[in-house]
Protein backbone atom coordinates (compact mmCIF):
# COMPACT_ATOMS: atom_id res chain seq x y z
CA UNK A 1 0.00 0.00 0.00
CA UNK A 2 1.44 3.15 -0.95
CA UNK A 3 0.27 6.34 1.09
CA UNK A 4 0.99 10.01 0.91
CA UNK A 5 2.93 11.95 4.46
CA UNK A 6 -0.46 13.25 5.60
CA UNK A 7 -1.34 9.24 6.35
CA UNK A 8 2.17 8.29 7.67
CA UNK A 9 1.45 11.32 9.85
CA UNK A 10 -1.44 9.64 11.23
CA UNK A 11 0.22 6.54 11.75
CA UNK A 12 2.29 8.28 13.97
CA UNK A 13 -0.65 10.01 16.23
CA UNK A 14 -2.18 6.98 16.44
CA UNK A 15 0.69 5.07 17.86
CA UNK A 16 1.45 8.06 20.25
CA UNK A 17 -2.37 7.78 21.27
CA UNK A 18 -1.89 4.25 22.16
CA UNK A 19 0.79 4.80 24.71
CA UNK A 20 -0.54 4.32 28.55
CA UNK A 21 1.12 3.72 32.57
CA UNK A 22 4.90 4.70 32.68
CA UNK A 23 6.61 4.92 29.28
CA UNK A 24 9.58 4.82 27.78
CA UNK A 25 10.29 6.71 24.57
CA UNK A 26 13.14 6.02 22.23
CA UNK A 27 13.22 9.58 20.84
CA UNK A 28 13.44 12.51 22.66
CA UNK A 29 9.64 14.23 24.05
CA UNK A 30 10.13 17.36 21.89
CA UNK A 31 10.55 14.86 18.59
CA UNK A 32 6.84 13.49 19.21
CA UNK A 33 4.34 14.23 16.18
CA UNK A 34 1.47 14.44 18.75
CA UNK A 35 0.48 15.58 22.47
CA UNK A 36 0.83 12.52 25.00
CA UNK A 37 -2.23 11.30 26.36
CA UNK A 38 -3.36 11.71 29.56
CA UNK A 39 -3.58 7.86 30.38
CA UNK A 40 0.72 8.42 30.61
CA UNK A 41 1.66 8.71 33.88
CA UNK A 42 5.54 8.44 33.64
CA UNK A 43 7.64 9.28 31.33
CA UNK A 44 11.12 8.59 30.30
CA UNK A 45 13.58 9.21 27.09
CA UNK A 46 16.62 6.55 26.24
CA UNK A 47 18.85 6.20 27.54
CA UNK A 48 18.04 8.18 30.63
CA UNK A 49 16.18 5.27 33.00
CA UNK A 50 16.66 3.78 35.96
CA UNK A 51 18.12 0.71 36.22
CA UNK A 52 14.94 -1.22 37.53
CA UNK A 53 12.21 0.66 35.74
CA UNK A 54 9.33 -1.47 34.00
CA UNK A 55 7.76 -0.05 31.40
CA UNK A 56 3.74 -0.37 30.06
CA UNK A 57 4.47 1.25 26.78
CA UNK A 58 7.59 1.66 24.60
CA UNK A 59 7.59 4.09 21.60
CA UNK A 60 9.83 3.91 18.67
CA UNK A 61 9.29 6.18 15.51
CA UNK A 62 12.31 5.47 13.36
CA UNK A 63 15.00 4.54 16.00
CA UNK A 64 14.75 1.04 15.95
CA UNK A 65 15.70 1.10 11.93
CA UNK A 66 18.82 3.38 12.75
CA UNK A 67 20.07 0.71 15.73
CA UNK A 68 23.64 -0.30 14.48
CA UNK A 69 23.00 -3.75 16.29
CA UNK A 70 19.11 -4.05 16.68
CA UNK A 71 19.24 -7.48 17.54
CA UNK A 72 21.13 -6.65 20.81
CA UNK A 73 19.19 -3.16 21.57
CA UNK A 74 15.49 -5.24 21.56
CA UNK A 75 17.24 -7.87 23.94
CA UNK A 76 18.22 -4.88 25.79
CA UNK A 77 15.07 -3.76 26.04
CA UNK A 78 13.45 -6.94 27.21
CA UNK A 79 15.06 -6.33 31.09
CA UNK A 80 12.75 -3.00 30.91
CA UNK A 81 9.54 -4.49 29.62
CA UNK A 82 7.43 -7.09 31.58
CA UNK A 83 4.56 -9.11 29.75
CA UNK A 84 2.12 -6.90 29.34
CA UNK A 85 4.83 -4.14 28.07
CA UNK A 86 3.56 -2.84 24.42
CA UNK A 87 6.31 -1.44 22.18
CA UNK A 88 4.94 0.44 19.49
CA UNK A 89 6.95 1.26 16.59
CA UNK A 90 6.93 2.47 13.12
CA UNK A 91 10.35 2.10 11.56
CA UNK A 92 11.60 2.05 8.11
CA UNK A 93 11.77 -1.87 6.91
CA UNK A 94 13.19 -4.13 4.55
CA UNK A 95 10.87 -6.22 2.57
CA UNK A 96 10.28 -9.44 1.61
CA UNK A 97 10.87 -8.81 -1.92
CA UNK A 98 14.25 -7.64 -1.43
CA UNK A 99 14.36 -4.42 -1.79
CA UNK A 100 15.92 -2.49 0.56
CA UNK A 101 16.43 0.93 0.42
CA UNK A 102 18.42 2.64 2.94
CA UNK A 103 16.70 0.11 5.60
CA UNK A 104 19.28 -2.19 7.60
CA UNK A 105 16.56 -4.62 9.32
CA UNK A 106 13.64 -6.53 8.43
CA UNK A 107 12.03 -5.03 11.53
CA UNK A 108 9.41 -7.23 12.48
CA UNK A 109 11.65 -10.46 11.35
CA UNK A 110 13.98 -9.12 13.81
CA UNK A 111 11.47 -8.27 16.70
CA UNK A 112 10.92 -12.20 16.28
CA UNK A 113 14.46 -13.25 16.74
CA UNK A 114 15.25 -11.37 19.31
CA UNK A 115 12.16 -12.90 21.33
CA UNK A 116 9.20 -10.43 20.94
CA UNK A 117 5.77 -11.39 19.72
CA UNK A 118 4.59 -8.88 17.07
CA UNK A 119 0.96 -8.32 17.39
CA UNK A 120 -0.13 -6.08 15.35
CA UNK A 121 1.37 -4.81 11.87
CA UNK A 122 0.99 -2.91 8.86
CA UNK A 123 3.06 -2.31 6.14
CA UNK A 124 3.36 0.47 3.74
CA UNK A 125 5.41 2.58 1.32
CA UNK A 126 5.46 6.17 1.42
CA UNK A 127 5.32 7.66 -2.20
CA UNK A 128 3.93 6.35 -5.70
CA UNK A 129 7.45 5.16 -6.51
CA UNK A 130 9.16 1.75 -7.37
CA UNK A 131 11.93 2.63 -5.26
CA UNK A 132 9.50 4.73 -2.08
CA UNK A 133 10.72 3.73 1.12
CA UNK A 134 9.06 0.54 2.92
CA UNK A 135 8.02 1.08 6.43
CA UNK A 136 6.49 -1.20 9.20
CA UNK A 137 3.69 -0.37 11.43
CA UNK A 138 2.80 -1.94 14.69
CA UNK A 139 2.62 -3.52 18.34
CA UNK A 140 4.85 -6.47 19.65
CA UNK A 141 5.28 -7.88 22.98
CA UNK A 142 7.67 -10.08 24.73
CA UNK A 143 7.25 -13.86 23.78
CA UNK A 144 5.01 -15.82 26.33
CA UNK A 145 7.23 -18.68 26.87
CA UNK A 146 5.58 -22.06 28.75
Amino acid sequence: MNIGKSEYEKYLTSSVSQLSGNCLLLLPKENLPSRLPPSINGISEWPNIETNSTFHSILSIGNLASETDLPQFLTELQQYADQQTRLYFCERTKTPDGYSGSAKYDITGTLWEAGWSVIHCERFKIGKSKRSPSYAYGIARRKRYK
